[in-house]
């Protein structure tokens, strides 16, 4: 059977994932605060995940309609919240474990702030059956500047480490970190 990917926050920045996920003919679900637009029918849940039961009740319709999450593709914009944890909880089973892959801001790679990559994986503190990986979004220096990351750079980047099934990456860069836009 195929596997199940859920991917959080996957209308914006994300879509282009989105699209080249549902494209490889997966068991795909999609929970946002817009998921409903997605044209994902029966697999799109509209939730916000700073409220935490809607979010949890979305997760646990997505898991009752496609079975056990294989892979896991989140972006939260805060950790401060229960969310990404809850999210863990559903990642895998005993039997087969799965993979929870967090897009974080460019913010966790500051040098000075070296804990907040630590603070990000602990989310999966203590769950056997979820395995980590983490991509940090970064930005581009070009003869102009620098710059962000568009988001087809960025839905190609994230790809790259589903597919390639990396334990940490950076899309663009992230030093020199005085040259951040």
């Amino acid at each position: 059977m195929a596997p199940h990917i859920l991917v959080v926050g996957g209308t914006g920045m994300l879509a282009g994932l989105v699209e080249a996920l549902a494209g490889d003919g997966g068991r795909l679900s999609l929970v946002s605060r817009r998921a409903s637009a997605a044209g994902l029918p029966g697999r799109a849940f509209d939730a916000d995940y700073h409220d935490e039961a809607a979010f949890t009740a979305a997760l646990d319709a997505a898991v009752a309609g496609q079975g056990p999450i294989d892979l896991a593709v989140a972006w939260f914009h805060t950790l401060r919240i229960a969310a990404p944890r809850r999210l863990a909880e559903r990642v895998g089973t005993p039997a087969a474990p799965g993979r929870l892959v967090q897009v974080l801001g460019s913010a966790t790679a500051d040098p000075a702030r070296p804990d907040r990559l630590r603070t990000a994986a602990a989310v999966a503190e203590g769950l056997p059956h979820c395995r980590l990986a983490q991509v940090v979004l970064g930005f581009r220096l070009e003869a102009q500047g620098a710059r962000w990351l568009t988001e087809a750079e960025i839905s190609a980047g994230v790809l790259r480490a589903v597919r390639e099934d990396l334990p940490f990456s950076v899309v663009g860069q992230v030093e020199p970190w005085s040259a951040r836009p």
